[in-house]
């Protein structure tokens, strides 16, 4: 956790490096802003887009549960069909809530469930999954075992006003609402556990939330669902067992999306250390808590990050530091250093101290002008072309790349983060690649390449 710009993702990347170097593949469920491609490309895997008009991603998706069922032993078959049920439930569940700003209620959801084993009755058997078409065929064709929880008393005309909402829903997700056709039709990508991957979010836009925090929460869990399904496979021994580092990346903005979403996150997110999962969550602020609107869902989401067994903290404004400690027990003289962290870098490279400025400097009116020739003259002086060329027209910030490590109430490790030679040579860290295109065909458009 710390404010944008201080090294927080470039550190995701060095963690995932590393760990993907003994064996560890990392899984990247959400890079909203194409961040980690770069590296994830670099260690074999893939980037997997999805926005409007790219890709799409269904939520009935089984993530290889299916063919892995015929391969198990009869007992762990049926976990693991149980398991696929429960996720499928909990994902449309959650992607309605965030289409209505509420939970289905209880007759609803049990309506859900109900359609959902029907249509699993007629899809597991034969190894194919339905898309969200499917669910609704189901709900519309009033099957006995829908009917029996929706308590229509016979009725057919009761059966179609009590089931009417939830119909209106499904709808959405089959391409008539706001979500387009994101998760109308199979999913575009299947994911392959053997290798590093991400979910490349970047065309969905920032002004989108809902679509963006529904397309995470079903990314997650076929993310999830993937680490479930190989583990299951190699408790039978029919695989050798994999390690996974699972990254979700702004994750209380997702848990802000609607009421209910904590309880499907903490459902999600709740894996067995024993099987080899590691999972880090990263967020910007503790304050980001306060767009969870339900109070009750607000303590849960607390509570998740309670759960974290290691903090890693970067600089963070003094006005967090009461609701940080809340979760983290800091020293005063720790959070005076993580203040002191998220100070604004210096105007030049010379630092704020070295430079003194007067009324006339600031104000002083100047008609003079470079010509092309004076400019090229200047640019002569190697350090006047350093200061032009550069990217940057100021020291970074103090606290970039600076964190504290705190396990417990054990004093906080502070380390400084440094990117090795090959990180630099590779430029996976290099978060501004377009600045540095559009900076060169400037160049070039007045002659200086």
């Amino acid at each position: 956790m710390a404010n944008p710009g201080l090294g927080k993702s470039s550190l995701l990347r060095r963690m995932a490096i590393g760990l993907c170097a003994f064996g560890v593949n990392p899984m990247i469920l959400g890079d909203i802003k194409g961040e980690h491609i770069d590296m994830i490309e670099k260690l074999g895997g893939k980037g997997l887009p999805l926005g409007r008009g790219i890709g799409h991603i269904n939520p009935l998706d089984d993530a290889g549960a299916l063919e892995a069922a015929t391969r198990l032993s009869p007992v762990k078959r049926e976990e693991l069909l149980t398991e696929l049920h429960a996720r499928r439930r909990g994902l449309i569940a959650a992607l309605i809530a965030i289409l209505r700003k509420k939970p289905l209620d209880e007759r609803e959801e049990s309506i859900l469930d109900r359609c959902l084993m029907v249509l699993e009755a007629e899809h597991n058997p034969a190894g194919t999954v339905p898309v969200m078409a499917d669910l609704r065929a189901v709900l519309k064709s009033r099957p006995a075992q829908v009917r029996e929880v929706a308590l229509d008393r016979g009725s057919d005309e009761r059966y179609d006003t009590i089931t009417e909402g939830l119909e209106s829903s499904l709808n959405s997700l089959c391409g008539a609402g706001a979500f387009g056709d994101m998760f109308s039709k199979q999913s575009t990508h299947k994911i392959d556990a053997t290798t590093p991957m991400a979910f490349d979010l970047s065309r969905i836009s920032q002004a989108e939330n809902d679509l963006r925090a529904a397309t995470l929460m079903a990314c997650w869990s076929a993310g999830f669902g993937t680490v479930t399904t190989s583990n299951m496979l190699a408790d039978d021994g029919v695989i050798e067992r994999q390690r996974f580092l699972v990254i979700l990346d702004e994750l209380w903005n997702t848990l802000a999306a609607g009421p209910g979403i904590v309880d499907q996150v903490n459902a999600l997110t709740r894996l067995n250390r024993e099987w080899g999962v590691g999972q880090i969550m990263a967020s910007h602020t503790p304050s980001d808590l306060k767009a969870v609107k339900d109070e009750a869902d607000r303590h849960k989401a607390q509570g998740i990050m309670d759960r974290c067994g290691i903090k890693i903290l970067g600089g963070l404004a003094r006005s967090e530091m009461p609701l940080l400690t809340q979760s983290v027990p800091l020293s005063n003289r720790e959070q005076e250093q993580l203040a002191a962290w998220q100070d604004p870098p210096a105007w030049n490279r010379a630092g704020d101290d070295a430079m003194r400025y007067t009324n006339d400097d600031v104000f002083r009116r100047t008609d003079q002008s470079f010509t092309d020739d004076e400019l090229a003259a200047w640019l002569e002086d190697d350090d006047n072309a350093a200061w032009y060329n550069d990217d940057r027209s100021t020291q970074p910030p103090p606290g970039q790349g600076k964190f504290f490590i705190k396990v417990g109430s054990r004093a906080g490790i502070p380390f400084s983060m440094e990117f090795t030679p090959t990180e630099r040579r590779s430029r996976v860290h290099d978060t501004e690649k377009k600045w540095h295109k559009a900076k060169a065909q400037a160049a070039e458009e007045r002659g200086e390449l």
